[in-house]
């Protein structure tokens, strides 16, 4: 598949549970969709890249800012399904590789992506990325989803749970710096089948019992292939996380004005 056309697809639901209308909150002067835009808009990797959302609110912003938009069913129970819409609309069968880039990930690279991707090209169904969980907090953390992996490099499982547990005690911060401790990023690259396959299957007992639905798809049989980096910041999830997010992109802006300063 190394000629295959790739479509990124960012899902922007309204209806967030821990932070409704989190498209549209402001961080750093931007809505959240707009810095994931402007972000994923610009991976080389892409063919193209496209807004997936339910809310009429969003698609306005999204238009605003120059972003592609797509309406999406508001039936749709996760962002897989949102994205599998989209890929299914003819404008974009012309893809053979579909990225979801998660609507609430505006530090994610183009290098995660890039590895996702590989991991497809590579033979897996679905390419995913994880980074070192680095502290124990974030091994406890139910919002922190955690990922083992294969020999091979294909995903065991996915669980909020403090995976592996370790039974004489936590894993010191050494341990935490690599394998088997790592924590998921949120990027998934799919082949169009592999896609299809995902949405067509029903909910799962681990996925319900996890709401993980990565798991569904664990389940009957889909590899996963996950790419290791050695780090990555994390999505938004939580008002904590909002204000770590607005942190990190003021400095990132600072640095580029300091930069196009010295140039």
């Amino acid at each position: 598949m190394t000629d295959a056309r790739v479509l990124g697809v960012i899902p922007a639901r309204w209806g967030s549970e821990r932070l409704p209308g989190k498209p549209l909150r402001e961080i750093a002067g931007r809505s959240l969709i707009e810095w994931v835009w402007r972000r994923v808009s610009g991976f080389g990797v892409l063919d193209a890249c496209v807004v997936a959302t339910d809310a009429e609110a969003v698609a306005e912003a999204c238009r605003g800012f120059g972003a592609v938009v797509e309406m999406t069913s508001a039936r749709h129970s996760s962002g897989t399904d949102r994205v599998a819409e989209v890929a299914a609309l003819p404008a974009y069968r012309g893809y053979d590789v579909i990225v979801n880039v998660q609507g609430d990930e505006p530090l994610i690279t183009e290098a995660e992506g890039r590895i996702a991707i590989d991991e497809v090209r590579g033979g897996m169904d679905v390419g995913t990325v994880a980074a070192p969980l680095g502290s124990v907090s974030a091994w406890r953390d139910p919002a922190v989803v955690k990922v083992t992996r294969r020999r091979d490099g294909a995903a065991l499982y996915f669980s909020r749970a403090p995976i592996p547990h370790r039974r004489d005690g936590p894993p010191d911060l050494e341990a935490l710096a690599g394998e088997p401790w790592l924590r998921h990023v949120g990027v998934y690259a799919f082949r169009r089948g592999a896609l299809e396959r995902w949405v067509k299957l029903p909910p799962s007992a681990l996925e319900q019992a996890e709401r993980l639905e990565q798991l569904r798809a664990l389940e009957a049989g889909l590899r996963i292939g996950v790419g290791v980096v050695s780090s990555a910041e994390g999505g938004v999830d939580t008002p904590a996380d909002l204000q770590r997010v607005e942190r990190r992109l003021r400095e990132i802006v600072q640095q580029e004005l300091l930069t196009s300063k010295e140039r």
